[in-house]
């Protein structure tokens, strides 16, 4: 019988990932949801939100709504205070403090006669922004959320559109194109707007990071889920297409979807007057948003990517291979040079792309003399599916990030539970029938059982010496990654990183940087060190469903962390207005003649 996976294990292996970020939901999608909503959603759920509305809990007064708050403001501390691993980092690098913060939150609530819900939840999210934590967010129980049909990216403090979506905006009514400049968002400057919602959004870590976040995921879309205030009908832009002179200006609409919790009223002192105090529960929707332009080449984890080809094609992937790759003729040094795309690590099938991964090495060995890495926009994933990829990528073991390790007694439970339930196993048919065949796609054997099992023992034993943080420790008890048995990349070796990678990419060019093993190009990465944990709240009253916070904080060998400081490349490169309006030309003849440099 397979082992029962969850605990420590769940959170290591299955949540390296960029907290807060969701799959994608294709552009037609949201506008079939838009032109649906008003028929469609009333008809589904009318007769649940009168059912809902009828079932609240009575009135509350402002004070009493106030004080629920105060509460909430002290749960949320005391998980914040156990379980989040980076605080002493914080406190060092950026005079941080828990207390402080949550006194700054709690005198925001004091300071108001009316303090409502959503402002509840937008001080909430801007307190735990401050932590400067690209891993640490909240989610609401709500389902309103509104999008605009274009995506807009950054490059050199100038705004472009990055992605239409063509059935809101066919060409004969929106005549502008990927590429051309966005230069002011609902009557003022776009680099205004975006100050605006940054700073709302308590946003203080990576600047460049947090500015393409703001523009890809807060300028064109905003959702209740996340704490933000949902803006409907218009909203007017002014767009310069590649080329003009002069600005044209256009006006807008926002995809909106409704609210479908029913709000329950409370009752202030003074009026008397009934307002929105918070969302009754999760009404059985699965709400497919993102930022509209998340399914566009430039989002989150897109296959393509955004960057077109290096060169002449001499060869290509099978159709049928999840990945993006291909071998082109590289016009800097003229030899034959593979680049396969990465784009994230939490995937619903790792064994399938592990082996498609490992179907195309041999063929980078045998036609290509190096290998680009376009692991650009990498929201993270599976540290195992990480660490599969890897172990193709080197003839030699890759040293690996330890981690702090914060501890409670459920996480000492579920060592106790591992190291029971596994202490039988005596083979690889042992380990693999407790643990499968493989786990995220990285083979299972007796070596890994046991390494995993010696890092339960080694939680056990320190929290018993009285520690609630370990010292720094190799997750799974996996301090070196061994190179895959059958199949090895032992050629040059360079990746393509930006602001926009995340944890799992973060730690992919940090472990092979670390040892070595490639050069890095373009920009550093976010700095997201550490792995996310979920932590339900229990006050639905206002809405609050989950916090994501840090439960480890990596060290490098050596001794930095990846929080904070991400990867800075070998190579720097950064992505400029030329890039974005001439098909990136600029950028790849640079990556190339780096490339080539790899030779010498």
């Amino acid at each position: 019988m397979k082992y029962p996976v969850r605990g420590l294990f769940t959170y290591l292996c299955g949540l390296m990932i960029l907290a807060g970020q969701v799959s994608a939901a294709p552009i037609d999608e949201l506008e079939a949801l838009a032109a649906s909503a008003p028929g469609d959603y009333g008809k589904v759920f009318d007769k649940n939100l009168a059912s809902a509305t009828a079932g609240a809990a009575g009135s509350m007064t402002q004070q009493q709504l106030k004080q629920l708050m105060l509460q909430d403001l002290d749960s949320v501390r005391n998980t914040i205070a156990a379980r989040y691993a980076p605080a002493g980092w914080k406190q060092e690098e950026f005079g941080w403090n828990l207390d402080a913060e949550i006194q700054k939150a709690k005198d925001k609530v004091n300071a108001s006669d009316s303090f409502g819900v959503q402002d509840y939840q937008q001080t909430l999210k801007a307190m735990l922004n401050s932590l400067r934590d690209y891993h640490v967010s909240v989610s609401f129980h709500a389902t309103e959320y509104s999008a605009l049909p274009i995506g807009i990216t950054e490059a050199g403090g100038r705004y472009f559109i990055s992605a239409i979506g063509r059935k809101s905006l066919p060409e004969n009514v929106f005549p502008f194109k990927v590429g051309d400049e966005v230069t002011s968002f609902d009557g003022k400057p776009v680099a205004e707007a975006v100050a605006e919602l940054k700073k709302k959004a308590g946003m203080d870590n990576v600047a460049h990071t947090d500015e393409a976040m703001a523009v890809m995921m807060s300028l064109t879309f905003r959702g209740a889920m996340s704490g933000d205030a949902v803006p409907q009908g218009p909203v007017a832009i002014s767009i310069r297409p590649a080329g003009a002179a002069e600005s044209v200006p256009f006006q807008l609409k926002w995809i909106h979807a409704p609210e479908l919790i029913a709000p329950q009223p409370f009752v202030t002192k003074r009026t008397g007057l009934k307002l929105p105090m918070s969302w009754l529960g999760m009404m059985l929707l699965d709400t497919p948003y993102a930022a509209v332009n998340a399914q566009a080449s430039y989002g989150l984890g897109n296959k393509d990517g955004f960057l077109p080809d290096f060169g002449e094609k001499v060869w290509e992937a099978p159709a049928d291979n999840s990945f993006r790759a291909y071998v082109y003729k590289s016009p800097a040094s003229g030899r034959n040079v593979a680049l396969v795309r990465i784009p994230t690590y939490m995937v619903d099938n790792p064994a399938k792309l592990v082996k498609d991964f490992a179907a195309l090495v041999p063929e980078f060995n045998n036609r290509a003399d190096a290998l680009v890495i376009d692991q650009t926009n990498n929201p993270g994933g599976i540290v195992f599916y990480l660490y599969a990829l890897a172990s193709m990528l080197t003839d030699t073991p890759l040293t690996l990030p330890r981690h702090y390790i914060t501890l409670t007694q459920a996480d000492v439970a579920e060592s106790v539970n591992f190291l029971q339930e596994t202490a039988a196993a005596k083979t690889d048919a042992d380990a693999k029938d407790m643990l499968g065949p493989d786990v995220a796609g990285y083979p299972v054997s007796y070596e890994l059982l046991a390494n995993w099992a010696a890092f339960h023992a080694e939680v056990v034993k320190q929290w018993a010496a009285g520690k609630t943080m370990t010292s720094p420790l190799p997750v799974f008890g996996i301090a070196t990654l061994k190179p895959d048995a059958a199949v090895r990349f032992t050629k040059p070796v360079m990746i393509l990183t930006n602001p926009l990678d995340f944890s799992g990419g973060d730690f992919f060019p940090a472990i092979m940087q670390d040892n070595k093993r490639a050069v890095i190009f373009g920009e550093r990465t976010a700095g997201a060190g550490g792995v996310v944990k979920e932590y339900k709240q229990a006050n639905s009253l206002l809405g609050v469903s989950s916090i994501h916070l840090t439960a480890t904080i990596a060290e490098r060998p050596n001794g930095q962390p990846i929080e904070n400081l991400g990867v800075t490349p070998d190579v720097p490169y950064i992505v400029t207005p030329a890039d974005v309006q001439g098909g990136y030309a600029a950028y790849i003849r640079a990556a190339d003649a780096a490339v080539a440099g790899l030779f010498r």
